[in-house]
Order: structure tokens, then C-alpha cells, then sequence
């Protein structure tokens, strides 16, 4: 029984998002030190792109750290929606922090292919350097994306997708090297190095727009599918209890895990204030419930207008 709950909370340790945040945060900068040190041996322009790319990853590594130990603290009397929206700024930060890195990498490379022609060197070094830094990066993307969506952090799955480009990168840098050793042609580097400085402006740009929109209230269409599916099954006809006319006004936004939901429901003109409070606690429960329990729900009641009700003829019989 302390073997299972040592690991439980071994396995609780290793999942959590400070943890991961902390984690990612580290490796990153050991990650920078390989790089830099690969830079240092071969002198190559896609070497230094990727190290240039891995000093953003630490800084973003540590802002993502801040903005998930921020996004935990409960909600307070100035934050009553709570702090999980610093998630989407740290996001978007990422993103733009990308898209600058990915221009310097394609002026220096450009810079290069025009002015530089001769060779790099100890490429062997920087080959085995380069991919034991690109397997660190994908084992800890895969571990920060896994738990971004799980827990519906934006900053730990930014923080991943960015890792995962850093991976790609590095796969393309290590590829470029065995090109340059193989055939012995100097202007591959550069121009992988080019093409590097586009990927990240394209993949910066990406996860900078999703922020945005996150920071502007876009609409999540499963979740207000969601919510539509359980409302649905409450009207007269769908077989779920309790019972409601109909509804309208359905939104939804979310801060990282939490949810924030309003809707309209129609109930009998005739009805309870206290029943009608019953039935709308129990449909804010169900409908929390549906997008992950955490957060806050809100149904409002309005009195059916509508003659042909299903549901008030149904209350007017029994």
C-alpha cells in the first residue's frame, strides 16, 4: 500500500502543471547549453539558428512557469473570474517571441548565404550534440502538450508546441550537417538556416492569433455544442429531467481549466420561484459537468409565452 501511494504521488508530481512548467523550464536551459556548445564546435549558421531559437524557449519556459503558478491562485474579491487568463498572455508572448526569433534567424541566414563560403567543421561533434538535445525537446513536448490538453492549459500547450517546433528544427539542423559532411556543399547550411527562420515566424504567428482570439472571448463550438446537446435533451420531448420549454443565449468562455457559462432557459409562467431555482441549479450543474466540472455556471429563468408549449400543457395536466 506505500509502494502504490508513493507512486501515485510520484506519477501526481511528474503530471501536475507547476511541475511540467518547472521541469520544462530546466531543460530548456540545458538544452541551450548543448546547443551553444554545438555552435562552438561547428560554427554553423542552422546550429546557431536553433541555439538562437533555444534562448526564446527559456524565456518562454520561465514565463510559462509564472503564468501557471499565477493561473492556480483561487479567485479573490479584485479577480473574481479568477487569474487564468494569464495563460493566454503568456501564450501570446510565446508566440511573438517566435515570429522575432524566426525573423533574426532569416536575416542572419540570408546575411550568410551572400557573405560566407567557407566550410564548417567538426560536424560530428554537432551531429551528436544536436540530436541529443532534439530527443530531450520531443520526449518533454510530448509530456507538455499531453498535459495541456488534459488540464486545458494554454501555457503548457503553447509552451509544448513550441518545444515540438524546436524538435523539428533541430531535425532539420541535424540533417543539414550530415548533408554538409557528406557532400561537402557550404550553402546548405544557410539555407536550411532560411528555412528554419520561416517555420518559426509561421508557427509564432499561429499560436500568437489563437491567443488573441482566446483573450477576446471566441466562442469554443464544442463546447457550445456541448452544452446545446445536454439543453436539447431537456426540452419536453427529449427524455432527460428536469424539464424545460426551451432556451436560447447559450455561451460559454474558458480561462485555461476554468469555464464560465450563461444561459437563458424558458420555463411554465405558472411554475415556482423556488422550483424554477431547483431545475436551473440542476441543469448549472449538468452543464459544468459536461465541460469539465471547474468554473462557474449560470442559468436564467424567463416565463414561457409560447400558447402550444409541450411543457405547459404537460404541467397543466399533471
Amino acid at each position: 500500500m506505500l509502494e502504490t501511494r508513493a507512486r501515485t504521488r510520484t506519477i501526481s508530481l511528474v503530471t501536475s502543471p507547476k511541475a511540467l512548467a518547472t521541469l520544462a523550464a530546466g531543460a530548456s536551459v540545458f538544452v541551450l547549453g548543448i546547443k551553444l556548445a554545438a555552435w562552438w564546435w561547428t560554427k554553423s549558421d542552422a546550429v546557431l539558428s536553433d541555439a538562437l531559437e533555444s534562448i526564446v524557449n527559456v524565456a518562454a519556459s520561465v514565463m510559462t512557469l509564472w503564468a501557471v503558478r499565477l493561473s492556480a491562485v483561487p479567485a479573490d474579491e479584485d479577480h473574481p473570474y479568477g487569474h487564468g487568463r494569464v495563460e493566454f498572455i503568456s501564450a501570446a508572448i510565446e508566440g511573438g517571441m517566435l515570429v522575432a526569433a524566426g525573423a533574426f534567424v532569416l536575416m542572419h541566414a540570408i546575411r550568410s548565404i551572400l557573405e560566407r563560403q567557407e566550410p564548417i567543421s567538426n560536424t560530428g561533434w554537432g551531429i551528436a550534440l544536436m540530436l541529443g538535445g532534439g530527443i530531450m525537446n520531443l520526449a518533454l513536448a510530448w509530456l507538455l502538450i499531453r498535459a495541456g490538453r488534459r488540464t486545458g492549459s494554454s501555457a503548457l500547450t503553447a509552451d509544448g508546441m513550441h518545444l515540438l517546433s524546436d524538435s523539428i528544427t533541430t531535425a532539420a539542423v541535424i540533417a543539414s550537417l550530415l548533408a554538409v559532411r557528406l557532400l561537402g556543399v557550404w550553402w546548405i547550411d544557410p539555407a536550411v538556416a532560411t528555412c528554419l527562420g520561416v517555420v518559426l515566424i509561421v508557427m509564432g504567428g499561429r499560436i500568437a492569433l489563437r491567443s488573441v482570439d482566446l483573450l477576446i472571448d471566441r466562442q469554443d463550438e464544442r463546447d457550445i455544442q456541448a452544452l446545446r446537446v445536454l439543453l436539447a435533451a431537456h426540452l419536453p420531448h427529449g427524455g432527460a429531467t428536469p424539464t424545460i420549454c426551451s432556451f436560447h443565449k447559450v455561451r460559454c468562455r474558458h480561462d485555461g481549466r476554468d469555464h464560465w457559462i450563461d444561459m437563458h432557459i424558458r420555463l411554465p409562467p405558472d411554475m415556482s420561484v423556488e422550483e424554477s431555482h431547483d431545475i436551473a441549479s440542476c441543469i448549472e450543474t449538468r452543464a459544468l459537468n459536461a465541460l469539465g466540472g471547474i468554473g462557474d455556471a449560470t442559468a436564467h429563468c424567463e416565463p414561457c409565452r409560447e400558447v402550444d408549449c409541450a411543457c405547459k400543457r404537460r404541467s397543466s395536466s399533471s
